[in-house]
């Protein structure tokens, strides 16, 4: 096991790597097929940018990885100006599982971490 030290929180510098900025943000959305390869419904974004959103599917949605698609949504500035959007879309990929994966890996990570301090009581106490 290591012990990395890390520095001081004012040295880090955020590297946005993609073209535009991702916002975490919840937004209600409703997806159209291009023509009739399933039945519209509503969706929420998990985070969007200007390039993209990611959206969370209910259980049992039924589209494909490469679906043309519409997505409807309205944006409301501080101004109080509505934007309602029709965007010509893509599905890009979908990741089933990735929630699961977190948690999972969160669950490791915790228990990693309670070994380690039994380890160390046990040492202590020797």
């Amino acid at each position: 096991m290591m012990q990395l030290l890390l520095p001081e929180a004012e040295t880090f510098v955020k590297i946005q790597r993609r073209q535009y900025v991702r916002l975490d943000v919840t937004l209600d959305t409703a997806i159209h097929p291009e023509h009739t390869e399933f039945t519209p419904f509503r969706a929420l974004t998990e985070d969007i940018s200007a390039g993209g959103a990611s959206i969370r599917l209910l259980k049992g949605t039924n589209i494909q990885s490469v679906s043309q698609l519409y997505l409807w949504m309205a944006l409301t500035l501080k101004s109080g100006e509505i934007h309602y959007l029709r965007l010509k879309s893509k599905v890009i990929r979908i990741d089933p599982a990735k929630n699961d994966v977190q948690t999972v890996m969160r669950f490791i990570f915790e228990k990693q971490v309670d070994l380690k301090k039994k380890a160390c009581m046990f040492n202590m106490i020797e």
